[in-house]
């Protein structure tokens, strides 16, 4: 998915599946009705623990064409599928195991990762609503059903979740610090604030919750405790998400030569990078109106970083405005 002008948060997707023990596995009995089924599922299961993946593969495949109702060779699939990045697959066969089962929590979670790495949202759901009603106090599935309601702008359902989530487990980072994403969705910077802070304390060494704090801390025009979060991760990391986010911080504290270079620097490292392409006409147009005299020049230069932004992704509302609000000289645009 393309970026909007804006710099974005950052919000992370715990991938933690249940482990299924072979023991488990073998212990299934077989359908009377298929009994070839089972052999191919139980020579999947040995080939899988010589490491033979591909050949584990096949005999799985085999098992469930030769007995559809064979749900631990669907739950095996569905994880080798996973394993290998191929969430399509991995969704099918996950499917196939709520199906037969619906009361395993692990089948509906797992399904809900497969679903929500696919873009599939509103089905990832509906999975991890299934497997919450199974497990309430499951963290991950609370986490994740927030990141979801997140994505899709859901952000009154997202701090539910997450916040439960963080009541949960009161130690684990990850969903204190997207609750945080949350609440700056929502509009409610301070409490954000508070859980990115509280974030930090569990783990201290988190760049994401580190530029997310900053983000938010220019948003609230705290300007000096930004730029001091941002050099620091600079020192740690030298994406192009980071020096544009240190651009914005250096912009509202007007020190715009030094806010530009940055969008450059990100912009040198990654000449597709929408957001700081947005960034660098902003930082310009904040210098346009700055000036006792208007520099004409950082108006036009404003104009066509705009226009190559939109063409990369026209669906870009707040981009098309800005462009018709500085196509015309003038102190605002008009």
């Amino acid at each position: 998915m393309i970026q909007s002008g804006r710099s974005v948060r950052l919000a992370s997707l715990i991938l933690l599946t249940t482990s299924l023990l072979f023991a488990g596995c073998a212990s299934q009995k077989p359908l009377p009705e298929h009994p070839e089924g089972v052999d191919y599922y139980v020579q999947g299961v040995q080939l899988n623990k010589s490491g033979k993946i591909d050949q584990a593969i096949d005999m799985w495949e085999k098992a469930v064409i030769a007995n559809p109702k064979l749900r631990m060779a669907h739950v095996m699939l569905g994880d080798a599928y996973r394993s290998r990045g191929d969430y399509s697959r991995a969704a099918v066969h996950y499917d196939a195991a709520t199906k037969l089962d619906r009361y395993s929590f692990s089948n509906h979670y797992n399904l809900g990762v497969a679903y929500q790495m696919l873009n599939r949202l509103e089905e990832a759901a509906t999975a991890y609503l299934s497997a919450i009603e199974l497990n309430p106090r499951d963290v991950k599935s609370n986490m994740n059903l927030g990141l979801v309601y997140l994505a899709l702008g859901k952000n009154d359902s997202a701090v539910t979740f997450l916040d439960r989530a963080t009541k949960l487990d009161p130690s684990y980072g990850p969903a204190r610090s997207n609750l945080g994403v949350a609440l700056d969705a929502r509009g409610d910077l301070m409490a954000a604030e508070s859980n990115y802070r509280k974030a930090l304390e569990l783990d201290s060494k988190n760049l994401v919750t580190q530029q997310n704090l900053a983000q938010n801390l220019i948003s609230q025009k705290k300007t000096s405790e930004a730029l001091t979060i941002m050099e620091h991760v600079l020192t740690q990391t030298d994406s192009p998400a980071a020096h544009k986010r240190y651009g914005d911080a250096l912009a509202q504290a007007r020190k715009f030569d030094q806010a530009t270079a940055q969008m450059d620097i990100a912009l040198k490292a990654d000449p597709t990078y929408i957001p700081a392409i947005n960034g660098k006409a902003d930082v310009l147009i904040l210098q346009y109106t700055a000036g006792l005299e208007l520099d004409d020049k950082l108006r036009m230069t404003a104009l066509d970083l705009w226009r190559s932004s939109l063409k990369m992704n026209p669906n870009q509302p707040g981009i098309a405005e800005s462009i018709k609000k500085w196509t015309q000289p003038g102190l605002f645009g008009n």
